[in-house]
């Protein structure tokens, strides 16, 4: 993901035209006379540089030259800010505060900051610059009352002019909340919808995908490409919508609205829905709208009829189904909670669930344009949807019931599903191996893959792909559970559990980790990530602890607060002194190699 991040933003960049750093900002260095030494800062065509952010620093103060003065060329006014427009031209006069002679190397740090006038502003930078002074030929003159800048000393080495660099090193989230802050409209608009394509296929979006093919599904005969495209656009606005204002509300208040969503009554009768979605899929009974509605719909016009339902089942679906936050999405908040600027904030984010909703868009319409005719055909394929929806309730539930209880309801699942292939019925005396015989050989497995669920979750199993392991020996048993179960972490849920820890462990690094059973993406990092062996052996070098916020409390909100969560997955570090390393921080799903690269960069 971090990989495609920066893809994006280098694409955007090339497709509107604007410079790269070291294209913008081209500093040199250069002796006006032997005891003046001058800067000059070669801008790029429409570049300019904030005055306030232009700093000049003597690396080492104790070589014996001093900066005796500093000027520069005066700022102008732009859209209220002083800037230069041109190279702000610095002049420095040098003296000597000790008997040194010959020539010296006299190393220079510039840092600065500059915009494009075309709408993008680039990350604060700094570079080194070096030159050689003839010390005979300056004054030596005291340094008491000298207003010279000056920087604290750091190791000197022969470093020559570089490129300009980043001067901190920024978070993705920040790096993101940053190209809205310094890009046009139409940057954000499509960088925020790209950021929404790599998103599409997250565990917050996949599975909305069967909710609204059966949605779609649902509305029975006539169902064309036309209708339905109509049909899947408005689930995709309604989901965009709810996503918008769901990430204003948390922008300007902190307070997450999907998690607000995730108490055990809504997850619980959501997932009673999507039941009674599934039924009706099964042909149990007809699920419609009820009569009294349906006639006023009817006067208002009968193509109505569906889009309210789909448009509340979009809403709903992500506030309830998909509610984890990426560093998109985090990057818009934290730029509406600095800058309270929830119009342009709302505007990246609706492009992000826009784009996030493009496969839906897509899934949706080719539902309706693949529909087949009534038949056979159409009841195997509403099936297969009733199984999906079902599959998606039990999913749901099961951030509200425990490991062996959801172990079982999935085992449920499969058996129901291998009944319905005929796994237990007789072939009979002329059975066709391109079709009966394929699926119910796959039905058989199916069924003794559901009895191994129900076993193993009777018997205390919690791993689906291990639903035996109870019955392992436990040499064995061991072995299977430590290769698919990460380190352990300690669990706290408030901030005063966590400055505990930190202040117990000073002069070790800590890993905090964000967490909350009903965030998908939070799961997959700890069975995808976190369960990797050499993941695991690089996070020995930290102490792990996980702040659950599973219940959404006052001490969930209040430490969420504090550290600028806006939702999980989220994981922080901490350095051997306690404090935070803001850099690091990492918002979203990252897969093992770049977690391990992320570690590796801390």
């Amino acid at each position: 993901m971090r990989l495609l991040f920066f893809l994006l933003i280098s694409l955007n960049i090339w497709a509107v035209g604007f410079l790269q750093p070291d294209e913008a900002f081209k500093p040199k260095i250069s002796m006006i006379d032997p005891s003046t030494i001058g800067i000059e800062i070669e801008l790029g065509d429409q570049i300019y540089i904030y005055a306030d952010k232009l700093k000049i620093e003597d690396v080492d103060p104790k070589d014996g030259i001093d900066f005796a003065s500093i000027t520069m060329a005066d700022a102008v006014k732009h859209e209220g800010e002083s800037v230069y427009e041109s190279s702000p031209a610095v002049r420095i006069g040098l003296s000597k505060s000790s008997d040194i002679t010959g020539e010296q190397t006299l190393k220079v740090k510039l840092s600065y900051q500059g915009c494009s006038a075309a709408g993008l502003c680039y990350e604060p930078m700094e570079t080194l610059l070096d030159i050689t002074v003839d010390a005979d030929k300056l004054s030596k003159r005291s340094t008491s009352g000298s207003s010279i800048l000056k920087a604290p000393a750091v190791e000197r080495a022969s470093l020559e002019a570089t490129p300009p660099k980043a001067a901190v090193k920024t978070s993705e989230t920040d790096q993101i909340a940053q190209v809205i802050q310094g890009g046009s409209l139409w940057f954000i608009i499509l960088s925020f919808f790209g950021f929404g394509l790599l998103l599409a296929l997250t565990p917050c979006v996949f599975p909305m995908i069967p909710i609204i093919s059966s949605v779609i599904l649902a509305q029975g005969k006539g169902m064309g490409a036309k209708r339905a495209f109509f049909l899947s656009l408005v689930y995709v606005l309604s989901m965009a919508v709810a996503y918008t204002i769901a990430g204003v509300l948390a922008g300007l208040f902190g307070a997450n609205l999907q998690a607000a969503f995730q108490t055990p009554w809504v997850i619980t009768l959501f997932a009673l829905i999507f039941v009674l979605l599934a039924l009706s899929m099964f042909d149990v009974y007809e699920l419609q709208i009820p009569n009294f509605i349906q006639s006023r719909l009817s006067k208002m016009g009968s193509q109505r009829s569906g889009v309210i339902g789909i448009a509340i089942m979009g809403f709903l679906s992500a506030l309830i189904v998909g509610p984890c936050v990426a560093a998109p999405l985090a990057g818009a908040l934290i730029y509406i909670g600095q800058t309270g600027d929830a119009l342009l904030g709302g505007v990246a984010l609706f492009s992000l669930s826009i784009g996030m909703g493009i496969p839906l868009l897509i899934v949706g319409t080719t539902s309706g344009k693949f529909m087949p005719k009534p038949g056979m055909w159409m009841d195997i394929i509403k099936a297969v949807f009733g199984v999906m929806l079902l599959g998606i309730a039990i999913w749901m539930i099961g951030r509200v019931l425990d490991e062996n209880t959801t172990l079982l309801l999935w085992g449920g699942l499969a058996i129901f599903v291998a009944i319905n292939m005929n796994a237990l019925e007789p072939l009979g005396e002329h059975p066709s191996w391109s079709s009966r015989a394929n699926v119910k050989a796959l039905g058989f497995m199916v069924l003794l893959y559901g009895i191994s669920l129900l076993i193993g979750g009777m018997a205390g199993a919690k791993n689906p792909l291990h639903p035996l392991d109870p019955f392992l020996p436990n040499k064995e048993a061991t072995v299977s559970v430590a290769q698919n179960q990460h380190k352990t972490f300690e669990k706290i849920t408030s901030i005063e559990e966590l400055d505990a820890i930190l202040a117990e462990n000073k002069g070790k690094k800590v890993m905090v980790d964000f967490y909350a059973d009903w965030c998908s993406a939070c799961k997959e990092l700890e069975e995808k990530t976190f369960s990797n062996e050499a993941v695991k052996s690089a996070m020995d070098n930290y102490v792990l602890v996980q702040v659950d916020l599973t219940a959404n409390d006052e001490a969930a909100r209040a430490i969420s607060s504090k550290y600028g969560i806006f939702g999980p997955p989220a994981i922080l570090f901490f350095d051997e002194n306690g404090e935070r390393i803001k850099s690091a921080d990492i918002i979203g799903f990252k897969t093992s190699d770049e977690f391990l690269k992320h570690l590796g960069e801390i």
